[in-house]
Formats: structure tokens, C-alpha cells, sequence
């Protein structure tokens, strides 16, 4: 706070020591001003003035006890108010009487629409129980709905798989069945042309879809398939005059290379080229041939002739230790062969 008044020392001093002359003077109207940086702000100075007492005489006046005097006693009598007082607390009593009267008769009307709302309250419960007892009968018959409603949706999509199934199986049972017919046909046709080839004397691979013929070959009293006679001296000229028929009796499956494999010694005969495929029902016919190189020196016996070549003395002689195995391949790259005992036979010349 600003340091003025008789907050500063240094002017309390100067009045102590200067009294009224060192506050300012006064203006025509008797009162001092002070400007806002005067030290002396605040401060009002009157004249001092010291009374004078008899203090004998206010001893006296103080110490006197008076005793002539009544007490100052306050007599009992009954509770009692002003009579403006009680007036006013009649008309308020008679006010509050009225409003009590008023209030009676409305809390009354209350008390009536208390009641009819409670019997309303009361209809309204019955009602909204009917309410909830229909809801959940409702609820019950929609749960019995939906039961009932996914049984038949149950039913229902097993007799629509049931149906789907039946009609696939139907559908695969006639494909199946169509395909069953043409295999019987197939097959009938194999049957009757594997019958017809073998009735003629073919013989027939380990499947029965194809066979080999052998045509021109002699009967071999020991059995072999494949039975030739010639002689020691016959040359080059010798011709085995023998064919091997290839068929494919099958309806459906093509031949797709046929193969002759010659074993054991001597190899005295060759097949001739052909073709290496055979369509369903066709058949292709090979020659069997002399290997002359081989008859001319096959096995000779000890004796040689004049020149010292090892050949034949002249005596009958039977090889019976080559065989010719038929092998062929079909579209489905099953494999499927024919073996045929071959026999030669050298007459004396």
C-alpha cells in the first residue's frame, strides 16, 4: 500500500515535533487538500480540547445509593400477548382454517381418483396378464410352428436329397447300364470272334482279346504249334511256306505294337515286316521264313566235310528248342502274349 498518513514515520515525527503546522493549510471552505504524492494524505486534524471535571462531586454522585425507590419487580400473572397480536393470529387461525377445509375437500376428490385409478390400475393388470398369457401362448405356438416348420423343412430337404440321390443314381444307374450294354455287346462280339478264332484252331492271349493262327504248318505228333520238316541238302531254296494270323477281336481297344520274340537255339527262322498296329476286329497276317543260314548249319554233328565245315551226316534230326513269343500292346498300355512251340524236323537226304 502507498506509504502515506500516519503510515510514515517520518511525518509522525513532524507533527510530533510541529503539530498542526506541518500539515497543509486549509482551503476556503476549511478543508485541507493534499496532493496524490503528499506524505500527509489521510491525515485530519481537529482541535484538541481537554474537559475539566469536579471529580469530588462525581465521587459523590457515583457512590450515592438510592433506597427510596420501589424494586423494579415483575409480577406473575398468566401467558399473555398483545391484543393486536391475538387478533392477527385469530384472522390467520381462521385463514388457515379455510384452507384446511378447502384442502379436506381436495385431498377428498384425490382420494376419489385414487381410487378410480386404482381400479383402473387393477383392469389394466388383468388386461396386460391376458396380455402376457396371450403372448406366451403365441410364443408357444410359434415355437411349435417353427419346430413343426423345421421338421417339414427337414423332411422336406430329405426328400429333395432323397430325390436328387434317386435321380443321380438313376442317371448313373441308365449311363451304367448303357455302358454295361455296350460292353455285353462288346464283349458278345469279342466272345463270338474269339469263339470263331479258336473254334479254327487259334490260341488266344491271357485276356482273350486278341489271338494268333497259325496256317500252314504241319501236325505235330509231339504237339509243338509250330511243326516244319525239310532236308539236310535242301540249300537256299527252302521255303517254310508258313503265316501267322494276328487278330484283335476286341470292339473297342486298338493294337498299338505287336512284337516277335524268338528264344532258345537254334533260331532257324525269322518273322517278316508288317504292320505294328491292329484296329478292334481286323486282323494282320506275318510270315514265318527259313533262316537258311541258320538251317544249313544248325547243330551239326561231329562229321565234317571234305573242307572241314561242320555239317549235318546225313542222319534225321529234330530241334525242338525255339520258341516264338507273339507280344502286343493296347491303347491302355496293357500287354498281352502268345507263345508258340516251334519244332524242326531234318529228314535224311
Amino acid at each position: 500500500m502507498k506509504n502515506s498518513g500516519l503510515k510514515n514515520e517520518q511525518k509522525v515525527q513532524e507533527i510530533l515535533q510541529k503539530g498542526s503546522n506541518a500539515l497543509g493549510e486549509k482551503n476556503s471552505a476549511g478543508v485541507r487538500l493534499f496532493k496524490e504524492s503528499d506524505l500527509g494524505d489521510g491525515i485530519i486534524s481537529g482541535k484538541l480540547i481537554r474537559p475539566k471535571y469536579n471529580t469530588d462531586e462525581l465521587k459523590k454522585s457515583i457512590d450515592t445509593e438510592i433506597f427510596e425507590l420501589l424494586p423494579n419487580i415483575t409480577p406473575d400473572g398468566p401467558p399473555m400477548v398483545l391484543k393486536s397480536i391475538y387478533d392477527d393470529a385469530l384472522d390467520r387461525i381462521d385463514e388457515l382454517t379455510s384452507d384446511i377445509v378447502v384442502l379436506n375437500t381436495e385431498i377428498g376428490n384425490l382420494n376419489a381418483k385414487i381410487s378410480e385409478l386404482e381400479i383402473v390400475s387393477e383392469s389394466l393388470k388383468i388386461q396386460t396378464d391376458n396380455e402376457i398369457l396371450k403372448a406366451n401362448i403365441s410364443e408357444q405356438q410359434a415355437i411349435t410352428a417353427n419346430e413343426q416348420v423345421a421338421t417339414t423343412t427337414i423332411d422336406l430337404s430329405n426328400a429333395i436329397q432323397n430325390s436328387i440321390n434317386e435321380a443321380v443314381q438313376r442317371v448313373s444307374l441308365f449311363a451304367r447300364n448303357e455302358s454295361l450294354e455296350q460292353e455285353v455287346v462288346n464283349l458278345r462280339e469279342q466272345l463270338f470272334g474269339l469263339a470263331a478264332q479258336t473254334g479254327e484252331g487259334a490260341q488266344s492271349g491271357g485276356n482273350n482279346k486278341f489271338t494268333v493262327k497259325v496256317n500252314g504248318s504241319r501236325v505235330d505228333p509231339e504237339g509243338n504249334d509250330i511243326f516244319l520238316k525239310t532236308t539236310h541238302n535242301a540249300g537256299s531254296s527252302r521255303v517254310a511256306g508258313v503265316t501267322l494270323e494276328v487278330n484283335n477281336v476286341t470292339a473297342d481297344s486298338k493294337i498299338t505294337n505287336i512284337q516277335f520274340n524268338i528264344t532258345g537255339s537254334p533260331k532257324w527262322f525269322k518273322i517278316s515286316s508288317g504292320p505294328t498296329t491292329i484296329e478292334p476286329q481286323l486282323s494282320q497276317t506275318y510270315s514265318l521264313v527259313y533262316d537258311n543260314a541258320v538251317v544249313n548249319n544248325a547243330k551239326p554233328t561231329k562229321k565234317r566235310n571234305f573242307v572241314g565245315i561242320l555239317v549235318w551226316d546225313g542222319r534225321a534230326t529234330s530241334y525242338a528248342d525255339t520258341d516264338l513269343e507273339v507280344k502286343v500292346t493296347f491303347e491302355d498300355s496293357k500287354t498281352d502274349s502268345v507263345t508258340l512251340n516251334t519244332r524242326l524236323y531234318k529228314e535224311r537226304s
